[in-house]
C-alpha cells in the first residue's frame, strides 16, 4: 500500500503520526518486499530514514539506492560501517523514499522523529542474548524519576537501540531546555549499537556516542576513562540464567566477581578471594552503575526479582548500603515483559554516596499497559492500564502511588514487602468498623489459628480413582474446582487421610506457584474426603474468640489483606512463595456490629448455597463427565 496525502495530515507534526508512517511503511515491507526479518527491515528503514533527513525535500525524489550509500557515507563518517549495501530490492527503497517525502520528513522536529522510530523499533527487535526491550511507558517513568539536568554526562551501558537515551533527551528538550550535555551508549552487539547510532543520527547529530564495545570490560581505555563520571545512569541490562560471564579477566575486576560468605556472628557478607566461575550479568551490570557514576550521580536499573529477595545475594546490598543511597523502588507486574520473558522484574534508582539512610520510597505497578501475550487492548476494545505513567508523574511525592518504605530485613529488599507497616493497620482502609488489628503469627500463638501444610502425591496416583486431589490450580474465585483427571484411588488417599485431617470449614490458600499465590476457598459439606497438594496451607480455626472460618474468609479477601498478601509473595525468576512470612500478614479485627453480622452471614449464605447447586450440578453431570 502506498501511503498518499489523501490519508495522511500534511505536514504532519506529532509523534503518533509519524508512528503511524512508519508502522504502514514497515508492515508494507514486511508483508510484501523480499526481506521479512525485523533487524533487516529496520537497519534499511533507518538508513532512507538518516538519509530523508539529511538532504533538501526536494532533492529526494528520482534518488537512486547507490547516491543514498554515498550520501550517507559523506554526511555521516562516524557511522559509515553501519551503511552496507540494502538488502531491500529497488522498488522497495524508492516506496519508501517516495513516501518520506510526501510527509515532508526533512522538516519534521528531530525529536519527534526520533521518538517515533524508536517506538517502532523496540517491540518489532527482540535479542536473543538476554536482551529484553523496554516498554516506551517504563523507559518514560524511569527518565521521569531522575529527571536529568541539561548538562548531564547520560549513559546507558546496555543501550540496545538508545531507547533510554532518546528518552533523556526527550525529556529534558520538552521542558524547552537547551541539551548542553552528553549522551553515552555502550552496546556489545554490533547490530544494535549500530541501529542506536543510526536513530540517535536521527535524533541529533551531535552530543552522543555509542561505543560498540562489552561494557563489562572495564580496563578497556575507550572504557575505563568513564569511571566516576556519569551524572545519569538509566539502564535494563542483559539477564538469564544462559548468559552468565565466566571471563576471569572481567571477573577479577568486580567485586561481585568473587565469592562472598556469610559470617553469622557480625550478620554480614565478607569478600574473599576466590573468584567465581559464573557471574550473572545483571549483578556485573549494578556494580558497573556504581563504578560509573560520580559522587551525587543517580541511576535507575531493572533487575529480575531474585536480586532483591534471596539471602544467598545478600552481599549485594551489603556493597550498595556502603556506597549508595536507595531513592525509591518500583514493583513491576510479572507481564512487563512477556511474552518474551515470564521473570519478574522490578526497578532500583539510587544515589552514588556514602551514607545512607534506610528509608526511601516505593511504588506497586500492578498494570504495565499490555497483557502477558503482549497485547494492548483486551477483548473489548479497551485499552490495558498503564501504571507507569502516573508513577513516573508523582514522584518523590507520597500518595496513593508512591508509599514510604523501610529496609525490614536487610537481606530481604523486595519493593512490596518494604512498604512501612503502618500501610497495613490503617483502619480507614476497611468498609467496615475495625476494632484492632492481629497478625497470623499471633492467631497461632494463642491457639486460635493452625497452620499446615498438603502434601504431594505423585503424578503416578493422578487417575487411579474419584477423590479430589486439590491442587493450586483448583482454587478459583473462592472455589474448589477439582480437576477429575487427576483425582486418586483410596489407597492413596488413605497414605495422606490422617496426616492431613481435612475438616469442614478448614480454609486452603495457595502458598507457592506462579500467579495464585494468595487466592484462598473453603472445604464445606460434602468435600471433605480429599487429598491437598503441598502448594497449598490448610488454614483452621481453633476457637472462634477472634475469628469464625467465614470470617476468616472474607478478611483474607478484603482488597487490603490482598495487596499485604501480594507484598509477602517473593518470587525467584518465575516461581513465587509466601513461606514464613506469611505470619506477618496483619488481619483487621472488625467490631462486631449488627452491620458486621449480616455481611458476614449474607457471605457465608452465598458459598454454602452455591457449594450445593455445584454439588447437584457435579452429581446431575458426573457419568458423563468420565
Amino acid at each position: 500500500m502506498k501511503l498518499t496525502q489523501k490519508n495522511i495530515v500534511f505536514p504532519i507534526s506529532s509523534k503518533d503520526e509519524y508512528l503511524h508512517v512508519f508502522k504502514n511503511i514497515y508492515y508494507h515491507l514486511y508483508s510484501n518486499s523480499n526481506v521479512s526479518r525485523a533487524e533487516v527491515l529496520i537497519k534499511d528503514i533507518s538508513k532512507i530514514l538518516l538519509y530523508c533527513l539529511s538532504i533538501d525535500n526536494k532533492m529526494i525524489k528520482g534518488v537512486s539506492p547507490g547516491s543514498i550509500l554515498e550520501s550517507l557515507k559523506k554526511n555521516h563518517p562516524n557511522i559509515n560501517e553501519f551503511f552496507t549495501p540494502f538488502e531491500l530490492e529497488d522498488e522497495y527503497i524508492i516506496f519508501v523514499v517516495d513516501n518520506l517525502s510526501e510527509i515532508n520528513i526533512g522538516n519534521a522536529p528531530a525529536h519527534i522523529i526520533g521518538d517515533a522510530f524508536q517506538t517502532l523499533v523496540g517491540p518489532n527487535l527482540r535479542g536473543d542474548k538476554g536482551q529484553f526491550f523496554t516498554p516506551k511507558s517504563v523507559v518514560s517513568s524511569m527518565v521521569k524519576i531522575l529527571n536529568p539536568e541539561p548538562n548531564s554526562v547520560i549513559c546507558d551501558p546496555a543501550c540496545g537501540t538508545g531507547g533510554f537515551l532518546i528518552e533523556s533527551l526527550s525529556h529534558i528538550l520538552t521542558k524547552e531546555q537547551q541539551f548542553e550535555g552528553h549522551l553515552i551508549g555502550i552496546e556489545k552487539d554490533d547490530f544494535l549499537a549500530n541501529t542506536a547510532n543510526a536513530i540517535l543520527e536521527i535524533y541529533t547529530q551531535k552530543n552522543f556516542q555509542v561505543k560498540n564495545e562489552n561494557s563489562l570490560d572495564i580496563t578497556n581505555p575507550n572504557l575505563s576513562a568513564l569511571i566516576g563520571t556519569i551524572d545519569t545512569i538509566i539502564t535494563n541490562p542483559p539477564f538469564g540464567a544462559k548468559i552468565g560471564i565466566k571471563d576471569k579477566e572481567i571477573l577479577k575486576h568486580f567485586e561481585f566477581g568473587y565469592s562472598w560468605t556469610y559470617i553469622k556472628e557480625k550478620d554480614t557478607y565478607i569478600k574473599t578471594n576466590q573468584i567465581l566461575k559464573e557471574q550473572s550479568p545483571q549483578i556485573l551490570f549494578l556494580e558497573l552503575c556504581v563504578k560509573l557514576l560520580k559522587d551525587g550521580g543517580k541511576a535507575g536499573i531493572v533487575l529480575p526479582e531474585g536480586i532483591f529477595g534471596n539471602k544467598s545475594l545478600g552481599y549485594i546490598w551489603d556493597y550498595l548500603r556502603q556506597n549508595v543511597q536507595v531513592l525509591g523502588m518500583i514493583d513491576c507486574p510479572r507481564t512487563l515483559f512477556q511474552p518474551s520473558t515470564d521473570v519478574k522484574t522490578n526497578i532500583l534508582f539510587f544515589e552514588k554516596k556514602k551514607e545512607a539512610i534506610n528509608k526511601f520510597k516505593v511504588s506497586v505497578a500492578i498494570n504495565c499497559g499490555h497483557d502477558k501475550r503482549g497485547r494492548y487492548s483486551d477483548s473489548n476494545g479497551a485499552k490495558v492500564l498503564d501504571d507507569f505513567i502516573e508513577i513516573g508523574k508523582s514522584f518523590p511525592n507520597v500518595n496513593g502511588v508512591w508509599k514510604e518504605a523501610v529496609i525490614k530485613d536487610k537481606y530481604y529488599v523486595v519493593p512490596r514487602y518494604c512498604i512501612s507497616a503502618t500501610n497495613w493497620s490503617n483502619k480507614k482502609n476497611y468498609d467496615f468498623p475495625v476494632a484492632s488489628f492481629i497478625s497470623i503469627k499471633d492467631l497461632v500463638s494463642k491457639k486460635q489459628l493452625s497452620l499446615r501444610k498438603g502434601n504431594e502425591v505423585g503424578s503416578e496416583a493422578y487417575g487411579t480413582g474419584e477423590i479430589p486431589f486439590i491442587r493450586t490450580s483448583d482454587i478459583i474465585n473462592l472455589e474448589i474446582n477439582y480437576d477429575p483427571t487427576k483425582s486418586i484411588s483410596e489407597e492413596f488417599y488413605l497414605k495422606y487421610a490422617n496426616l492431613q485431617g481435612i475438616k469442614e470449614f478448614d480454609i486452603l490458600m495457595v502458598a507457592d506457584g506462579r500467579y495464585r499465590i494468595g487466592k484462598t476457598s473453603m472445604i464445606l459439606s460434602g468435600m471433605t474426603k480429599c487429598v491437598v497438594q503441598s502448594h497449598l496451607k490448610i488454614l483452621r480455626i481453633q476457637k472462634e474468640d477472634v475469628f469464625s472460618p467465614f470470617e476468616l474468609l472474607y478478611i483474607l479477601n478484603q482488597k487490603q489483606v490482598i495487596e499485604q498478601i501480594r507484598s509477602l509473595i517473593f518470587i525467584q525468576s518465575t516461581l513465587g512463595s509466601i513461606g514464613n512470612r506469611l505470619n506477618e500478614l496483619l488481619l483487621p479485627i472488625p467490631e462486631k456490629s449488627d452491620s458486621w453480622k449480616k455481611q458476614v452471614q449474607e457471605f457465608k449464605s452465598t458459598l454454602m448455597e452455591r457449594n450445593i447447586l455445584l454439588q447437584r450440578l457435579h452429581n446431575l453431570t458426573y457419568e458423563e463427565t468420565f
